[in-house]
Parts: structure tokens; sequence; C-alpha cells
């Protein structure tokens, strides 16, 4: 089982002390953020920051799984389009660098004025695009998300393209979110998923709360076994949004509790 945990977790860090604290805490990798807004790289970074991030996770043996990407997505102008896959191509490009495995591509909110069936023809060009042509070794997560696709619609997304550089990840929170039917995702994402964001919520008459592992409403270990329990081979991520939830616990309290949890129930 390989488990990792995102930087959202840890606002307050460097890369390199995320780096340090996931191996402290017994993660196997780490997922970094790039934004200019409390984000741990930027597609700017310099030759040195880089070589800083790389001999920290060589000399903690930890595998930097994903980079978080934060792009603008297309709008109702072909030429946005073209933009937002030069960024994923950006983004691939600083994975190489860091030796980042994969990149976490948001696919945003359907523009106004812009019918579903030639949204979805736009991402998927843009999308192809951003991987033609001496592609980089890192690959493409898309991510269910309530403000744009939800689980079922990304599992078809990715099925339809059907590249290898292109694969599913899956947001348990949001499948909540966007009341989705669990088990009729579990049979379309399985065998496409290669990561599985952790974390659970409360639902309300508007909106959630994030919660501890275990005391909401998502039936994580369904997750776990839907993708083929020990026989998935992709990353298991914490997922804590203290970034833009100050008031959450700190690491401190949510990292131990997730790895109690996953080892008691994802078996």
């Amino acid at each position: 089982m390989k488990l990792s945990f995102t930087t959202l977790a840890t606002p307050q860090l460097s890369g390199a002390e995320a780096i340090r604290l996931a191996r402290q805490y017994g993660f196997h990798g780490i997922d970094m953020r790039v934004s200019a807004n409390k984000g741990e790289l930027t597609l700017e970074a310099s030759s040195s920051e880089i070589a800083y991030i790389k001999n920290t996770l060589m000399n903690e043996d930890i595998q930097l799984v994903s980079l978080m990407s934060y792009a603008a997505a297309g709008e109702l102008d072909s030429a946005s389009w073209h933009r937002m896959s030069d960024s994923i191509r950006s983004h691939l490009e600083l994975a190489d660098r860091v030796q980042a495995a994969y990149v976490r591509v948001g696919l945003g909110m359907r523009p106004e004025g812009l019918d579903k069936e030639t949204w979805l023809g736009r991402i998927e060009e843009t999308l192809l695009r951003s991987m033609e042509g001496g592609m980089p070794k890192a690959s493409i997560l898309v991510q269910n998300h309530y403000n744009n696709f939800n689980a079922m619609e990304i599992a078809a997304l990715v099925k339809r393209i059907h590249h290898p550089k292109l694969s599913m990840l899956l947001s348990t929170d949001h499948c909540l979110i966007q009341n989705d039917d669990i088990q009729s995702v579990l049979r379309e994402a399985a065998g496409w998923t290669k990561q599985l964001y952790v974390a659970d919520i409360i639902r309300r008459e508007s909106g959630y709360d994030d919660v501890l592992p275990g005391t909401g409403e998502a039936p994580l270990p369904d997750f776990y076994k839907g993708l083929g329990g020990q026989a998935y081979d992709g990353w298991i991520t914490m997922k804590w949004e203290r970034v833009w939830r100050p008031y959450l616990e700190s690491h401190e309290v949510i990292m131990p509790l997730f790895h109690e949890y996953i080892n008691k129930h994802f078996k």
C-alpha cells in the first residue's frame, strides 16, 4: 500500500519541510501544490530550488507523487483552450524536472454560453494537445470535483480519450458532495484510477463540513475495496484542506489518525 498526503494539510511548511514530515509520519509520497498562493513550487522555480526539492526527496526516500496544478481553464474563445494546454504542458515539464509521476489537472467549470457537447470536445482536444509530441515522462490525473465533473463523467472522459498518459483521480468527498451512486462510480473507476483522495465529510443543508476519517458519511473502506482492495496499486492519499480551512486540526492530529484508520479499515 502506497500512502501520500497533499500539502493542502501543511500550508505553513515549505516543500522540503513537508517532505521531511512525510518521512517522519511514515508516508511513502507527497503531493505538492504549484501556485504562488501558498504553494511549494511555481512554474518559474529556479534550478537551485528544483535541486533542493529533489535532494530532499532522495535523502528522505520519499516519492513526489503529483504536482497539483491550478491553471486557468478554457473559456468561450479558442485561444484560452490553447493557453490551457500550454499550461498543462508546462506543468508536465516541471513534473519531469522534479521527478513527479503525475500532474493533477483541474478541468474547470463549463463556460456560460458553451453547450456541454462542445465543452467536452474542447476538453478532449486540450488534453490530447498537451500530451502530443515529445511527451514528458509525467502523466495527467483528472479529478472529480463538485464545481465541474462528477466521478462518472471523469471515468467516461478518461475511457473515451484512452491515452496511456491519462488516468483518473477519485476524490471520496466530492462523490458525496455530488450525490454520486458510489457502487456505480466504483464499477466505472476500477482499473482507471491511479490515485484515491481519502477525505470524509458531513453534508449540511448548505455545504458540508470536513471531518476526521471515519467520523463522517463517506464509506471510505468501500472505495478501497471497490478499486481492488489489496490488488489496487495506485496511491492512497490523505486529503485535508487546512490551507483553505485553518480551523481544521493540525498535521500533528490528522496524520497519526489517518494512519490508524487506514491500518484498521483498508484491508
